[in-house]
């Protein structure tokens, strides 16, 4: 695939792991449609990204407003798309036994049946792309399990299952898919796991305790990761699962 002209795909694109692989994808010659319901982060976003930006504000959790978005993107979109990144997330953290109703459908709708939504949805334009390639964006803890993060643990590990299948199942139609796994990286997100601490402090040092590196990782790293797996240099990989997290899961 010639990055040139790439038409790309980002969900939580605005922000942390999200917005390092957009503009990783721009710096490659990319187009990436963005997706994210926070609308000052695409603001912002659009201004970083050299006119290759097109953002789409949207809610993952809410169906109807899923719906919409997938119809203005399909509309943009010039018949193709080449790489599609499912990143979006949100995470609770709680133990499970206080895990409410409400929780558990957050973390399923958008962390695994918007990705599903959006994929299917996409298989079109994918399918007619010069080298397309899926990106899931899962977890560490799809991997290994961690007290609190129980029902965030199993939407990430169903994301992980549904991308292998689903790799064998395209196959046929050229479209690889492949699933990564950050380990505990340095993003608004996981400050805001370490802020409800009793002691942020000791939280995060505790965190970086944990990875045999001896550090948080960078959304950079991740991004890097994404696009040599969107990229033509990955041309023969397909349902496999990469763990970018210094080392924690491999103790």
């Amino acid at each position: 695939m010639a990055w040139l002209n790439c038409e790309v795909v980002v969900s939580g694109a605005a922000g942390g792991i999200g917005r390092a692989i957009t503009l990783a994808m721009v710096a490659r010659g990319g187009r990436v449609h963005a997706l994210d319901r926070d609308a000052d982060g695409l603001v912002r976003l659009v201004a970083e990204g050299q006119g290759q930006v097109v953002p789409y504000a949207v809610d993952l959790g809410d169906t109807p407003q899923v719906d919409a978005v997938l119809t203005r993107l399909l509309a943009i979109l010039p018949g193709r798309c080449d790489v599609l990144v499912n990143n979006a997330g949100i995470s609770h953290v709680v133990p499970f036994a206080e895990t409410s109703d409400t929780q558990l459908d957050q973390l399923w709708r958008i962390n695994v049946l918007a990705a599903m939504r959006i994929t299917r949805a996409l298989l079109p334009p994918l399918r007619v792309g010069a080298s397309p390639a899926i990106v899931n964006i899962a977890s560490e803890l799809a991997l290994v399990g961690q007290p609190g993060y129980v029902a965030y643990s199993a939407s990430k590990g169903a994301v992980l299952a549904w991308s292998r299948a689903l790799a064998i199942e395209l196959a046929t139609d050229r479209i690889r898919v492949n699933t990564v796994c950050p380990g505990p990286i340095d993003t608004p997100m996981l400050d805001a796991e370490f802020v409800i601490a009793d002691n942020p402090a000791a939280a995060r040092a505790g965190e970086i305790a944990t990875v045999p590196l001896g550090r948080l990782g960078r959304p950079t790293d991740i991004a890097a990761m994404v696009a040599f797996l969107a990229g033509p240099d990955a041309n023969f990989i397909t349902g496999a699962t990469f763990a970018v997290d210094g080392g924690k899961t491999a103790r």
